[in-house]
C-alpha cells in the first residue's frame, strides 16, 4: 500500500470509527481473488498478468466506491476492502459479480465477505475476523460470492437468495456456516 492510501484508509476509519486504534470496530471485509492468476503468469507472462490485473480493478473499485467502501491494501491477484455495513459490502459484491458476467472474456473472480471486529496496528487492519474473510474467499468459485452466517444476518434488504455451502472449520471455535450469494431476477 502506498503511504497516501494508508493514510487515507486511516483517516477514513478515523472520521467514521473514532474508536478504532483503541477499540475493535465491526466492519464488513471483502477480499477478491483472480482464480488462476499464478499459472495465468506463468504462461502468458508478466505483461498478460498486468493487463489480468487492470481488468480486475475496473470492475472492482467502481462498485466498492460506488458502496462507500475503502480498498485497504492489494493482495497480489485481489485485494482487501472494508464497509461500514454488511449490507453495502454485499451490494457491492453484486454489482461487481455482475459487471464480471457482462465482460468477455470472462473475469476468473471470486468474493468473500465476513463482518467482524477490527484494530488498527501501526496503520494496518488486523484482527481474527479478518482472517476469517480470507479463509471465506478461499471457499468461493469462480465467478461466486461467499459470505459468512455473521454477515448475510446482517444484511437485510439487499435482494439476493442465499444458498447454504460447507461450513468453514476454523480451530478451537464452532464452524460457521457459510452461504453461496445469488441476485434475485429482476433487481439490478
Amino acid at each position: 500500500m502506498r503511504p497516501n492510501d494508508e493514510l487515507a484508509v486511516i483517516d477514513w476509519l478515523a472520521g467514521l470509527f473514532p474508536l478504532v486504534p483503541r477499540r475493535g470496530t465491526r466492519l464488513a471485509f471483502m477480499f477478491t481473488d483472480l482464480e488462476g492468476f499464478t499459472a495465468h503468469a506463468a504462461l502468458q507472462g508478466n505483461g498478460a498478468a498486468l493487463r489480468l490485473l487492470r481488468r480486475h480493478d475496473a470492475l472492482v473499485l467502481p462498485a466498492i466506491r460506488t458502496h462507500d467502501g475503502r480498498i485497504v491494501k492489494r493482495l497480489g491477484d485481489g485485494l482487501m476492502a472494508v464497509f461500514g455495513s454488511p449490507a453495502a459490502a454485499l451490494r457491492a459484491a453484486i454489482a461487481i459479480q455482475a459487471a464480471a458476467a457482462r465482460r468477455r472474456p470472462t473475469v476468473k473472480l471470486r468474493i468473500g465477505i465476513h463482518a467482524g471486529e477490527v484494530r488498527c496496528r501501526e496503520g494496518d487492519l488486523v484482527g481474527h475476523d479478518l482472517n476469517v474473510a480470507a479463509r471465506v474467499t478461499a471457499r468461493a468459485r469462480r465467478g461466486r460470492i461467499v459470505v459468512s452466517d455473521v454477515l448475510r444476518a446482517a444484511a437485510d434488504g439487499v435482494p439476493v437468495r442465499f444458498r447454504r455451502t460447507r461450513p468453514l472449520l476454523i480451530p478451537g471455535r464452532e464452524p460457521l456456516p457459510l452461504f453461496s450469494v445469488e441476485r434475485k431476477e429482476g433487481t439490478s
